[in-house]
């Protein structure tokens, strides 16, 4: 997971806020969405799945909740390279926080949950592999992004 966050940090570090928040075609998600969007599943799987928060209405507030609902809307919230690492820096804190209360034998032990009306059942291992693989597939997403916008990337 740390591997793929240092990728994503450096990835963004050194964006401007209109490089950040611009689309890159019609209906495409700014890179800085994504960013948001990168720590509102693993923040999703861990807070909510993992630990059994409910989720709140001021959790529905904070600044990652359904960012991709919205592609226009991200622009207009001003939202800087360290805005979203500092976001994500700190869903980050909570995810170490509930895994530090974990053993290795909890790898396989299976969390249940409901999501559009069907119950899930899925280890610990698996959660932690879907976010890791999901973060690596939105980073290759940023990159390109980045690309067609006419910004250099080193590759990973």
């Amino acid at each position: 997971m740390e591997e793929v966050r240092e990728q994503l940090r450096e990835t963004i570090t050194g964006m401007t806020e209109e490089q950040i928040c611009r689309r890159a075609v019609p209906g495409a998600h700014s890179i800085g969405a994504l960013v948001l969007h990168i720590g509102e599943a693993e923040w999703w799987w861990i807070q909510c799945n993992v630990s059994g928060h409910k989720l709140t209405d001021e959790d529905r507030r904070a600044p990652h909740w359904d960012v991709l609902k919205d592609p226009d809307g991200f622009a207009s919230k001003g939202c800087s390279v360290d805005f979203c690492l500092q976001q994500i820096d700190r869903i980050r804190e909570q995810t170490r926080a509930t895994l530090a209360s974990l053993d290795d034998a909890d790898l396989e032990r299976i969390f249940s949950f409901e999501r559009r009306g069907q119950t899930h059942e899925q280890s610990l291992r698996w959660i932690l592999h879907r976010l890791i693989a999901h973060e690596a597939q939105h980073k290759g997403q940023i990159l390109m992004l980045k690309r067609l916008l006419g910004m250099k990337s080193e590759e990973f």
